[in-house]
């Protein structure tokens, strides 16, 4: 897909940008020039591209073309500097309609479809970015939760942490004191984590130092641990 316009900038670091693209489409665009680069937008793409097929409450990603030269039409100075070194491939995320911020204390604790797959998804990917300040959760007009911003996943940064822990300040690090957490088993799909990287662009794989097969192989090595865990 190409980008045709900008509509609308949010806050964040790696400036989330509603767009339209030339198929009509509205996403939620960011940029390999902004925060951590492709490597952000790699962690994010694999994330949301397994864990949407297997039906959990994660937007559905695609790849999405900057055209060169896209003319500077929307923003300020930053933010084409950013369009101008983005040029290429980026990320565009679906779009969820008059969603909001969910806070953690709203969290649906009775939940526990949505309570597991937060669980697994941020103990597998080794997620450090959800908590009580950003718990990086959206609720929908139909008061559906959804779980977003995965671009900090440390499994991709070289980080490890072996186990089914949270770290101390994640918003369900409490909950599961009191409350039996299911890990799901069903995100040990080989078969989906390799459908998924090789939809990977060549460039956002070199951007992050990354090759498919070394992608896969990472996939696998931290798969294993939990299997023989």
């Amino acid at each position: 897909m190409r980008l045709k316009r900008f509509i609308k900038q949010y806050s964040g670091s790696s400036f989330p940008t509603l767009i339209e693209t030339e198929c009509g489409g509205e996403y939620i665009l960011k940029m390999r020039g902004s925060g951590n680069g492709s490597l952000s937008l790699l962690s994010e793409f694999i994330a949301n591209s397994v864990t949407s097929q297997l039906g959990w409450p994660v937007p559905s990603v695609e790849w999405v073309s900057i055209p060169e030269n896209f003319p500077w039409t929307f923003g300020t100075d930053e933010f084409d500097d950013i369009v101008q070194k983005s040029y290429g491939w980026n990320l565009g995320i679906e779009y969820i309609r008059d969603a909001r911020q969910l806070r953690a204390k709203d969290i649906d604790l009775s939940d526990k479809v949505l309570l597991n797959s937060i669980y697994t998804l941020d103990v597998f990917f080794i997620n450090v970015d959800r908590t009580d300040s950003s718990c990086n959760l959206l609720t929908d007009f139909e008061n559906r939760t959804w779980l977003i911003n995965h671009g900090s996943l440390a499994l991709f940064h070289g980080l490890e942490k072996c186990g089914y822990g949270l770290f101390d300040n994640h918003i369900l690090h409490d909950v599961i004191k009191t409350a039996r957490m299911n890990y799901r088993m069903d995100l040990h799909n080989v078969n989906l984590f390799q459908k998924a990287i090789e939809l990977v662009p060549d460039s956002i794989l070199v951007g992050s130092k990354f090759s498919k097969r070394s992608l896969l192989e990472l996939i696998k090595a931290r798969i294993e641990k939990f299997d023989l865990g």
